[in-house]
């Protein structure tokens, strides 16, 4: 298809592979301004221009005999271009196969031959199927030529295609072909979710290439993540930062963890990356399903999922899920836990018009992550017991969340010209509140005192802690699309605001008196312990934090001969932070007002058809709450991203692989002084690597995900130290980490329908203590574990049967603490039917 011609937007989000800046230099500041207000003057003008038809040229099909509603949704995801229809139109009806190189018009020509069905093309440019006998609305035309196809896939809105991720959706503030984004960006598909019988959306990015995975601080906390080594505590969710990591599995559609520079999602960055959950969303497919999990530990799920449009109200679609799990004990404590989700979300479709609006209300009630303490000796882990209720049952942590959002997206409309090309013009708006709150008490975190006969000694405490966070984040953006003949350019700009309030109280009661595990008349609250011990000291501490941050963006992307992809943005963004803590020692209060000018720039070349290099770089910044030197508020840590790869699809366009080599820098991070006992700016982290991630069919029958990352982690070097100083270890980091998984379907004779598989991960050794040599830190041995799978298809049913660590290996979860090392499961089994009816 010709580029002048490809990508119109109408009311839906484009189908266009979008988003690019043509520069990250500070001074394009005044200049960008400038244009954000010459826009804004010039949309009066657009809404009342005409737009002239295109000529369409070709693009290369490869698409099997199949279902019709099949055949529809592989022409819009050839040619990037989704296409609406009602599913009951196509149902029982078939096409194919669609084979040479075509334009659209002729492509669906041929699946539409001899089914009485036509492609209607609205006022807006929408493009929809319909019935022969249906009479086109007035300003309509029957297809001619495409100046836009307005899309819908079948598979619930999703266009990936079993493991292979085919864009990013809304991992990209402009959606684009994952080949033409110049970052590492890997999608890990609702096939895998599915094939693997996932409960945990952290679970699931395990999938990616140096990807980490903790189930929680020693004192609590909330599970984290690591990508390329930094640490992140919350998700993206639909490309909106939520604040937290606790996302239902039943409510997610696929996953996407995005490398490297993230500030384009609303100012602050992710150090390392992010994870960005994808929720399913409103379809005009019908969907009817039921699903049950069914464990380790007797954990049990039921979850229906409900969509479709809605009857005599055209254009109405909407999507609803519903699910409960529990079981019967957490290993981290927790008599009862359980799992609770209700998410509803309805959208509009009009000509030039999208309006979507739902809710998700989240609550969760969870053991605390399971520590085994060290050796004082020689900061050896303990071997604790996995299998059985760790410490005490009251250990729990619980949390609540409702998350009301809006969506608008409008097309204003479009200008051509004989001279300059066209412009089309689109407005959007993404609005999300989080409203979160988290209650947690662990009874039994170790702070070791002494060795007494050999013996480690340990002094319990008891820990409370309860967090409520009020969330509001919006973004809107102004996306203008420019053609000609030989190139394509995609333009947004944006504003952001982000405002966040984070009340916490905690309590720490530590018992007086030392004990050892093996002395059980101290009667502490380890497994078959109970304790009555007198307490020793309670200190309490109470924060609260306001933040506001307001963002103005560009981003561009050209695309030049469809083989040239350029992309790049600029943002300026301004935040307040205002924070109280109280203590035993009294109040203390801090305020700090600051801005930060961040860019992005990188760019993808198709050497080959099949083969693109690819490299960025990009800076960005995170806010720290905190005093340096006990008087000045902390300015923001800051980031320095780069990276450059090789980008293949494979086979047909069935696997794709992208091989990066990466180098990253987090600079003036706020650290603790032990010696002067204040807090002070630190030199930061810098890591630096090679990565492998591929993903795809090789065969008819054999689809995988794996990956592959070497890293170089380590502490920059302190300026106020001496040249002859020792850098001290990045603990936490292995070196060396692997995962892969396969799957063979059966796809004719008796067994068709059976999926077996299976793979592992695994990585090498990692240390325990950031501020020491390499030769002085403990050490975390490496580990490799596999995994299994089964599962059967038969029309409308699938289950799938899943075994993790099926050696049941004990080993340990990376850490950054040399007094505990989080305890990893043991072999675990699930099972995930699903009923379609």
């Amino acid at each position: 298809m010709d580029t002048s011609e490809r990508r119109r937007g109408t009311g839906r989000l484009w189908g266009v592979p979008a988003s690019c800046a043509r520069t990250g230099r500070p001074t394009r500041i005044i200049p960008l301004a400038a244009l954000l207000m010459a826009s804004t003057a010039v949309l009066p003008l657009l809404a009342n221009s005409p737009a002239l038809s295109q000529v369409a040229t070709g693009t290369t099909f490869n698409i099997p005999a199949g279902d019709l509603g099949s055949v529809l949704a592989q022409i819009g995801r050839a040619a990037s271009q989704p296409i609406s229809f009602p599913a009951d139109l196509t149902r029982g009806r078939s096409a194919g196969p669609i084979v040479g190189r075509m334009s659209v018009q002729e492509a669906l020509a041929r699946a539409l031959a001899g089914s009485g069905l036509v492609a209607v093309q609205g006022a807006g440019g929408a493009l929809t199927i319909r019935g022969g006998a249906t009479i086109p609305a007035a300003g309509s035309t029957v297809l001619g030529d495409i100046a836009a196809i307005d899309v819908t896939d079948t598979a619930a809105g999703s266009r990936d295609v079993g493991f292979t991720a085919v864009d990013t959706r809304s991992s990209a503030r402009i959606d684009i072909p994952l080949k033409e984004d110049p970052r590492s960006v890997v999608g890990v598909t609702e096939a895998v979710i599915r094939t693997q019988a996932q409960t945990s959306a952290l679970d699931v990015a395990r999938n990616v290439s140096n990807v980490r995975i903790s189930t929680g601080s020693e004192d609590l906390g909330a599970p984290t993540y690591q990508i390329r080594g930094f640490a992140q505590s919350s998700f993206l969710l639909n490309g909106l930062p939520s604040g937290s990591t606790r996302i239902p599995i039943t409510d997610i559609e696929r996953i996407d963890v995005i490398k490297g520079p993230t500030t384009e999602f609303g100012g602050p960055s992710f150090r390392g990356g992010a994870i960005n959950a994808i929720t399913k969303a409103p379809t005009a497919t019908p969907i009817q399903r039921a699903e049950v999990f069914y464990g380790s530990r007797f954990f049990r799920t039921l979850a229906f999922d409900f969509g479709g449009p809605v009857q005599d109200l055209e254009g109405v679609t909407y999507r609803l899920n519903v699910s409960g799990n529990t079981a019967n004990y957490a290993l981290g404590g927790a008599s009862s836990p359980h799992e609770a989700l209700i998410s509803p979300v309805v959208a509009w479709q009009g000509v030039d018009t999208r309006l979507a609006a739902g809710v998700r209300y989240i609550d969760t009630l969870s053991g605390i992550a399971r520590y085994a303490p060290t050796s004082p000796d020689n900061f050896r882990p303990f071997r604790i017991q996995r299998d059985v209720p760790f410490g005490n049952l009251d250990n729990l942590v619980a949390f609540r969340s409702f998350n009301p959002y809006l969506e608008a997206d409008h097309h204003l409309g479009r200008i051509d010209s004989d001279t300059v090309g066209s412009f089309d013009f689109k407005i959007r708006n993404r609005t999300s509140y989080f409203l979160t709150d988290m209650f947690g008490q662990n009874l039994i975190p170790y702070n070791f005192t002494r060795l007494l006969a050999g013996r480690p000694m340990f002094q319990p405490q008891g820990y409370v802690f309860g967090e409520a966070v009020n969330r509001v984040v919006t973004q809107s953006d102004l996306l203008i699309q420019h053609n000609t003949e030989f190139v394509r350019q995609t333009m947004r700009i944006g504003i952001d605001y982000l405002d966040t309030s984070v009340n916490t109280k905690s309590n720490i009661q530590a018992i007086s008196g030392d004990f050892a595990l093996s002395n059980p008349p101290q009667n502490l609250p380890y497994p078959r312990y109970s304790t009555r011990s007198s307490r020793g000291f309670s200190q309490f501490t109470g924060t609260s934090v306001y933040q506001d941050n307001v963002g103005i963006a560009f981003q561009d992307k050209i695309d030049i001969l469809d083989r040239l992809h350029i992309l790049g943005s600029v943002r300026h963004d301004w935040f307040n932070s205002r924070s109280n803590t109280l203590r035993s020692s009294g109040l203390s209060t801090s305020t700090l007002t600051e801005s930060a000018l961040t860019y992005t720039a990188g760019a993808v070349y198709d050497v080959l058809p099949w083969a693109s290099v690819y490299g960025s770089v990009g800076t960005g910044f995170v806010p720290q709450i905190g005093l340096v030197n006990r008087t000045q508020p902390a300015p923001p840590a800051r980031s320095n991203n780069s990276e450059f790869g090789l980008k293949l699809s494979l086979l047909d366009n069935n696997m794709t692989v992208t091989m990066a080599r990466y180098h990253l820098e987090n600079t003036n991070n706020l650290v603790q002084d032990n010696a002067q006992m204040m807090n002070r700016l630190g030199p930061g982290l810098q890591a630096e690597g090679y990565e492998i991630d591929f993903q795809g069919q090789v065969t008819e029958n054999i689809s995988l995900i794996g990956g592959y990352s070497y890293n170089n982690y380590k502490n920059a070097r302190d300026p106020r130290a001496g040249l002859d100083a020792v850098i001290s270890v990045a603990a936490g980091q292995p070196q060396h980490q692997a995962n892969l998984f396969v799957v063979y379907t059966f796809t004719d004779g008796p067994l068709r329908g059976l999926s077996i598989g299976g793979g592992g991960r695994g990585q090498t050794l990692s240390y325990m203590n950031n501020f020491v040599p390499k030769a002085e830190s403990p050490v975390l041995p490496g580990f490799i574990t596999y995994d299994a799978m089964i599962g059967y298809t038969i029309e409308n049913f699938r289950v799938d049967v899943s075994v993790r660590n099926i050696l049941d290996r004990y080993y340990y979860d990376v850490t950054t603490s040399e007094f505990a090392a989080p305890v990893a499961d043991g072999r675990v089994f699930m099972i995930r039917a699903g009923l379609d009816f």
